[in-house]
Parts: C-alpha cells; sequence; structure tokens
C-alpha cells in the first residue's frame, strides 16, 4: 500500500509526463487520479497492437501448437536421461523437476524455431546451394548463442520468482555444454525447413500437373460435342433452313455459355444444369416430337459443385447412340438429390442400350467423363452403368457433397 504522500507524489510525477487535454487543462489529473480513460492516441495503439496480435493467432496457431507439440514430445523423451545424470548430484531431482528442466530447454528453442524455419526458406539448398550452405554455417552460431543467452535470462527469472539460492553456471560453462548441442538442433530445424519446402513444391507440382491433365481432358469435349452437334445440324440446312438458324443461333449461345466458364474445372449443379438445358434445346429443334427430356433436381442440391461439362457428354450418348437411332424416339431423365453428405446423379434413358463391351469401353464422353472423375475424386466417387440391349442405359454417380466457391479468377466475358 501507498502512503498518502507517497501517492500523491507519483500522481504528480505521472502527470507531469502525460499531456493535457486541449480546453481542459486538469483532465490529465482527473484521469491519472480515477483511471476511467486512456488517451485517444495510447488508445488506438493497444487496438492495433491488438489485432495484429489477434491476426497473427488466428494465421499461425495450428503451426504453433504442432511446434510446442514437438518440442513438448522432445523434452518428455530426454525426461530420463536428465533425471539419470543428476542421481548423483547432491540435491538429485524429482521426475517432475527433470521433466521442466527438460522442458526450459527445449521451449526456449520453440521460441526461436520461427525463426530458423524462415532461415530455412530464406536461404534453400536447392538453389545457390554453396552459398546458402556458407551462410547457414555462420549463422548456427550466432543463434545457438542467442538460444544460450536466452536460457541463462530465463534460469534467472526463475530463481528470482522462487527466491532459489542456486548460483548460476557462467556464460562460456554454457557455451561448452550446450554450444555443440545447440548447432546440431539448428541444423535439425534446417533440415526440416528443407524437407516441408521440397513436400510443399511436390504437392504443387502434383496439383499444377493433375491441372493440366484435367484441363486437356476438358478441352477435348469442346470439340466432341461442337462437330456432332454442328453435324446434326448441317442435316436441316437445305431441307429446313429456319430450323437450321434457330439451331445455330441457340448453338452460340450454348458456346457462349461455354466459353464465359472455361477456366473452372467445377460449376454449381445449377449452372451445369443450365448449361443441359441450353444443349437438350438444340436437339429437340433437331427431332420435334421424337425427344422428349425430363430434369429433376432437389433445391438443396442446386448449389453442389460438379465438374464443369459432366452432365452434357453422357446426355449426348443418350442422344446419338440411344434416342436417335429409334424411329420413335425416346425419353431421358437427369435426377439429382443430396444424401448423406453425397451428391446423387442419375442419367436414364429408354433407347437402345449398350452392349456389354460397348459398356465396358465407351466413346470419347464416357471415357473423358470416368477420367476427369477420377482426377478431381480419386476413390471418393462411384461412377456406375448398367445397360443391356433394347432396355436403355442408366448410369449412376455419387460424389462428396460440398457448395462450390466463387472463384475471383475465373474470366467471364461477354462475346
Amino acid at each position: 500500500m501507498l502512503k498518502r504522500s507517497d501517492s500523491l507524489l507519483f500522481e504528480l510525477n505521472t502527470s507531469a509526463r502525460i499531456p493535457t487535454r486541449p480546453g481542459n487543462p486538469t483532465a490529465h489529473h482527473n484521469w491519472v487520479a480515477s483511471g476511467d480513460e486512456l488517451p485517444q492516441d495510447l488508445l488506438t495503439v493497444s487496438v492495433s497492437i491488438i489485432r495484429s496480435i489477434r491476426s497473427l493467432v488466428e494465421r499461425h496457431w495450428k503451426v504453433a501448437c504442432v511446434i510446442l507439440g514437438c518440442w513438448t514430445f522432445l523434452a518428455l523423451l530426454f525426461t530420463p536421461q536428465t533425471y539419470l545424470a543428476n542421481l548423483r548430484a547432491p540435491t538429485p531431482p524429482t521426475v517432475a523437476q527433470a521433466f521442466l528442466s527438460s522442458l526450459k530447454l527445449f521451449y526456449v528453442w520453440a521460441a526461436l524455431t520461427p525463426l530458423v524455419l524462415w532461415l530455412g526458406r530464406r536461404f534453400p539448398f536447392e538453389r545457390h546451394a554453396l552459398r546458402n550452405v556458407l551462410i547457414h554455417l555462420l549463422l548456427c552460431g550466432p543463434v545457438a548463442l542467442v538460444h544460450i543467452l536466452l536460457l541463462q535470462n530465463v534460469n534467472a527469472v526463475i530463481r528470482a520468482w522462487s527466491n532459489s539460492n542456486q548460483r548460476e553456471p557462467p556464460l562460456w560453462a554454457l557455451l561448452a555444454g550446450l554450444g555443440a548441442t545447440d548447432v546440431m538442433v539448428y541444423w535439425g530445424i534446417v533440415a526440416v525447413s528443407q524437407a516441408i519446402n521440397y513436400f510443399r513444391k511436390y504437392q504443387e507440382r502434383e496439383f499444377r500437373l493433375s491441372q493440366a491433365e484435367l484441363q486437356a481432358l476438358r478441352t477435348q469435349l469442346h470439340p466432341h460435342f461442337l462437330f456432332n452437334t454442328l453435324n446434326a445440324i448441317a442435316e436441316l440446312v437445305h431441307r429446313d433452313p429456319i430450323v437450321a438458324d434457330r439451331s445455330i443461333l441457340r448453338l452460340s449461345e450454348l458456346l457462349r455459355f461455354s466459353l464465359a466458364s472455361h477456366k473452372t474445372q467445377e460449376v454449381t449443379l445449377k449452372e451445369e444444369i443450365d448449361f443441359l438445358e441450353k444443349y437438350v434445346e438444340i436437339h429437340k429443334t433437331l427431332m420435334p416430337d421424337r425427344l422428349n427430356v425430363r430434369i429433376c433436381v432437389e433445391p438443396e442440391a442446386l448449389d453442389a459443385a460438379v465438374p464443369n461439362m459432366i452432365l452434357q457428354p453422357l446426355v449426348e450418348n443418350a442422344i446419338k447412340h440411344g434416342i436417335s437411332p429409334r424411329p420413335q424416339g425416346g425419353n431421358i431423365e437427369v435426377h439429382a438429390r443430396r444424401l448423406d453428405g453425397r451428391l446423387h446423379v442419375e442419367i436414364t434413358d429408354d433407347g437402345l442400350g449398350m452392349l456389354e463391351q460397348e459398356s465396358a469401353q465407351g466413346g470419347v464422353g464416357l471415357i473423358n467423363t470416368r477420367e476427369r472423375l477420377k482426377h478431381l475424386y480419386n476413390d471418393a466417387h462411384t461412377f456406375k452403368l448398367d445397360s443391356s440391349p433394347g432396355k436403355g442405359v442408366t448410369i449412376r454417380i455419387s460424389l462428396p457433397f460440398k457448395e462450390a466457391r466463387n472463384d475471383e479468377n475465373d474470366t467471364n466475358v461477354d462475346y
């Protein structure tokens, strides 16, 4: 407790260092006495610091937990060694004290780990290897010294807090005892940093390769469906020019819709259905009264992410190989629903069907669809085709349900 005179002296000294608020010469005195408010500039700085710390924690708390977990695990591993090495000391430690001693040593390294990881990323061995190795040789000593100095200060704080009379070993003794070990720890962290860099670049390389393969597969679909559609329209140019002209206009709309999302691997099911409806309208014009397509999609499934142009080649196969050859035409049904965290899509036609060998091999559309699903979902998807001659084809696709995200990098261009 401060005495009255001491309290007044502290208040006067403090107020002499704090500027008065404009228009209120005594405001500083009241603020010091009550502590109700902070100066505006100090409040702004405090809020800024708190926000920066919160942002840093939100971005890196997982990494911090991994670092602390690894060093805690090492402290547990070294606890028996620390305990047994000090059994013959005048006052041998307990197991708990040995663990806390190891924890103190390794937690100081935990505080330095982000710095060493950054140095490993900043000076990687994969480029300018000799130069960067020399840089790390020069840096390992100073970092080890910083670790020892921090450890010495932590020990001093713990001794002051616990009122211990135990003497702290001099700096040269700590350097002799921990210097070589600290240098090895530094190189160990640098090695981990290099391994993380290699793993990340491997993942990025695999991702780019997968995206390139998916883009090649998807690009293969455009000339395929364009050729088939133009070939069908060409038959009407001389027989029914008006219908052919209307079909060409719809095809141009379809191509504009397709080009607007040509860089996107996944779209919403609603967008995919819109594209499919435009495609079906062309074929309804070309096959009046012979083609009936029914699309049934549950509302909760419309926002699902699906591969771009996944339905069109399957419906195209049904029209070209199942419905078109039949004089009476036929029906196609497309159903989609969400169930148990998955999106289930079913495409059924009552056309000519397929032979067993044709079902196994398939044409460009079926092969392309299978490959794209495999690249995008691996074993998380199912693709089943059931057919028999004269009884139509049923294709069932099951995908993990996830809502499509809007990618700002996608280009939507008006042509």
